[in-house]
């Protein structure tokens, strides 16, 4: 008996480990979509904002020349390096994705198992049997008495 409940601890310990690598995985996935969203969230500012200084060179300076514009390199610096940035999380996330899965540990033989499940099904059957036998000795069945006319 002692033997199935050490087996019973050990699944439940391997279970538990499972849960906790992919919890931890799912995290590191979702942290790192964030980082994801945050960079194109900046991106899209960064294009905002070159797109406005555009227009004002354009509209307000007549023979504005944009490609010299410092202003509007810095902002096109600043895009390219979080593009690159965005490059880097997005590469992140694939190899965070494609990790190999860790096996379930095969603890013990194909023998060993099926005999300490066929404890287990020995010990939940005759519990179930002692359970019964003492349900019916405790309630009694109620005669049926003939209906009086």
């Amino acid at each position: 008996m002692a033997n199935l409940w050490d087996d019973i601890a050990r699944t439940i310990r391997e279970g538990v480990d499972t849960v906790v690598e992919k919890t931890e995985e799912l995290t590191r996935i979702g942290r790192i979509k964030v980082d994801i969203l945050n960079i194109k969230r900046n991106v899209e500012k960064n294009f905002s904002e070159l797109g406005g200084r555009v227009y004002q060179l354009i509209s307000k300076e007549k023979n504005a020349a944009i490609s010299t514009d410092k202003e509007a390199k810095e902002i096109i610096e600043c895009i390219k390096i979080l593009e690159k940035e965005l490059d880097d999380k997005k590469s992140e996330l694939a190899k965070v994705k494609s990790k190999p899965k860790p096996k379930p540990k095969q603890s013990g033989s194909s023998k060993e198992k099926s005999a300490t499940m066929t404890q287990a099904k020995k010990a939940s059957t005759k519990k179930a049997t002692r359970k019964a036998a003492s349900s019916n000795k405790t309630s009694s069945p109620k005669a049926k008495t003939p209906a009086k006319k």
